[in-house]
C-alpha cells in the first residue's frame, strides 16, 4: 500500500502547505510512517501559538489532530480541551466534514478550523471571555448547538426534529424515500427533505453521529 504523503497528491499537498504558512515545518519520518505539522501560526501581529498537528496514518479520511502546548494553554475542558492528553477540540466530532469536506487539503484544515480556534483561545487571553459566537458549549450542550444549525434546512430546530435526524445519519444504512422526514411534517422523505439528508450523509460519518446521538440521547 501506497502512503498518502509518497504520491502524487500528498506532495504537492505538502508543496501547498509551505507555501500557505511558512512559519510551519512539515515534518515526515518514512519509517514510521508518521507525519505531522510543526511550528508557530501567528494569529495577530507577532501573537501566535505552537502548532503540533498529528496527520493520521490514514489521511486524508482520517482526522488531522492538534495537541496544544500546556506551556501556552493549560489542559482543561474551559480551554476546549481535553485534560488528558492534550487534544484541542476543534468543532463538534460530526462538524469535522462540513467544514473540512472530503478532498479539502490540509492547509485549508489550518484556515479552517485551526487558525479560528487559536483566534478564539487569544481572544479569551486577553478578555477572559469568549468572542460571541465564536465557540461551542462543552459536552452535550455544544453537540446539541451543532446539531441545531445542521437542523435549519429543514425549517424546524426542535429537540425532537435534531433526535430523528441524528438517528438517521446515525445510521449505517441510507434511509428509505419512503421513510418518515425527519422535519416533522408527515411526508414522506422522497417527498420532502430528501436531499438535505442526503447532503448532510456525505459530510457527517455515521460512526460520528452514533457518538453524537448516544452522548445526547444515552440508550436506555
Amino acid at each position: 500500500m501506497v502512503w498518502y504523503w509518497e504520491t502524487e497528491n500528498g506532495i504537492k499537498e505538502a508543496a501547498e502547505l509551505r507555501e500557505a504558512f511558512p512559519t510551519l515545518n512539515f515534518r515526515l519520518d518514512h519509517e514510521e510512517h508518521s507525519a505531522s505539522v510543526e511550528g508557530i501560526l501567528p494569529i495577530s501581529g507577532n501573537l501566535g501559538y505552537s502548532v503540533h498537528l498529528e496527520l493520521p496514518i490514514n489521511y486524508p479520511t482520517g482526522i488531522p489532530i492538534l495537541r496544544i502546548d500546556p506551556k501556552e494553554i493549560s489542559w482543561i475542558s474551559d480551554r476546549h480541551i481535553n485534560e488528558k492528553n492534550g487534544e484541542a477540540c476543534l468543532c463538534v466530532r460530526s462538524e469535522y466534514r462540513v467544514h473540512w469536506p472530503p478532498g479539502s487539503s490540509i492547509a485549508i484544515f489550518i484556515e479552517r478550523l485551526v487558525r479560528p480556534y487559536f483566534a478564539a483561545q487569544l481572544y479569551y487571553d486577553a478578555h477572559r471571555s469568549w468572542p460571541v459566537n465564536a465557540a461551542r458549549s462543552h459536552g452535550r450542550d455544544g453537540i446539541l448547538e451543532a446539531y441545531k444549525e445542521l437542523s435549519l434546512p429543514l425549517g424546524d430546530t426542535s429537540l425532537g426534529t435534531i433526535e430523528k435526524l441524528m438517528r438517521l445519519l446515525a445510521r449505517r444504512d441510507n434511509p428509505k424515500g419512503h421513510e418518515p422526514c425527519p422535519c416533522g411534517s408527515s411526508l414522506r422523505l422522497r417527498n420532502c427533505h430528501s436531499e438535505v439528508l442526503k447532503q448532510l450523509r456525505k459530510s457527517i460519518s455515521s460512526e460520528h453521529a452514533r457518538v453524537d446521538l448516544e452522548t445526547v440521547f444515552p440508550s436506555k
